[in-house]
């Protein structure tokens, strides 16, 4: 199709200019009526031409798709860049809350009558909503010895719950821990709903 368009413009083109430079005894409106009936002979061949259509077509649909994959490229590496901009401001965040923790064991005790282990804490970090998700206590010979998950937060004295099981800035509360306890040397680990541990040593 494009090779028998070429050579209509070229034919007429031709036929012109010999008309302008008197090189042909053709008048203006022969030219003309030769480029006419050139191309009236050579429309049922540029219609006719399945294999230009096709190719046109096709060239038409692949220009499409390629356009449309790259359109959707696009919006999804647009999406997952905001998506990752955004779990990552989510982990710094988490990160930088997690380091602000900071639980001070102010006392251990064990009562051998109740076979209550009681921890005092001290929220002496610069984040509120301290929250304690598990606490791990280990012999002296550091093995793992017993596990409490979600223990309770009580009030510093007293057996009130404390609310929302959490401790802010400076806030005191303790966990009584029920168990079993030989004399020796103890380890306990306390782990934070923000993953942050803290660790100190006791003896029974």
């Amino acid at each position: 199709m494009y090779l028998e368009t070429e050579y209509l413009i070229y034919r007429f083109a031709t036929y012109y200019v010999y008309w302008k430079n008197e090189e042909t005894s053709s008048s203006k409106e022969e030219a003309m009526m030769k480029s006419l009936q050139a191309l009236m002979k050579r429309l049922p061949r540029i219609l006719l031409n399945k294999r230009a259509v096709n190719n046109a077509v096709s060239a038409t649909i692949l220009t499409g798709v390629v356009i449309a994959l790259s359109l959707a490229v696009f919006g999804w590496a647009q999406a997952r860049s905001s998506d990752y901009n955004s779990e990552y401001g989510e982990t710094v965040d988490s990160e930088m809350a997690r380091l602000k923790e900071k639980l001070a064991f102010e006392y251990i005790f064990y009562d051998d009558y109740s076979c209550n282990l009681t921890v005092f804490l001290l929220n002496c970090g610069t984040i509120d909503g301290i929250e304690i998700k598990t606490v791990y206590i280990n012999d002296g010979d550091n093995d793992l010895i017993k596990v409490f998950s979600e223990p309770t937060l009580y009030s510093f004295q007293g057996w009130d719950e404390i609310p929302d099981q959490v401790l802010d800035m400076g806030d005191e509360g303790r966990l009584v821990l029920r168990m079993e306890m030989e004399d020796g040397f103890y380890s306990i680990k306390v782990v934070t709903e923000r993953g942050a541990t803290f660790d100190s040593g006791f003896v029974v």
